[in-house]
């Protein structure tokens, strides 16, 4: 088993993850915080060694009110 953590994307469906960052934990979540602030569609993912989901998130529109 791999020991890196995984950042991952998906469309607004949820399917079809593709892995867009390996590396440390620190890493990851630097990639998964960025990823949300830079994207306005999508659905992103934190994964731990084994492969559970640690940190889910729905990307938000840049001209959202929230």
């Amino acid at each position: 088993m791999s020991s890196e953590f995984l950042v991952q994307k998906a469309g607004l469906q949820g399917d079809n993850w593709k892995t867009v960052c390996r590396g440390s934990e620190e890493k990851a979540r630097e990639v998964l915080r960025r990823q949300l602030k830079y994207h306005s569609i999508g659905r992103f993912r934190l994964l731990d060694p084994e492969g559970k989901v640690i940190e889910e998130h729905k990307a938000r529109p840049i001209f959202s009110r929230n």
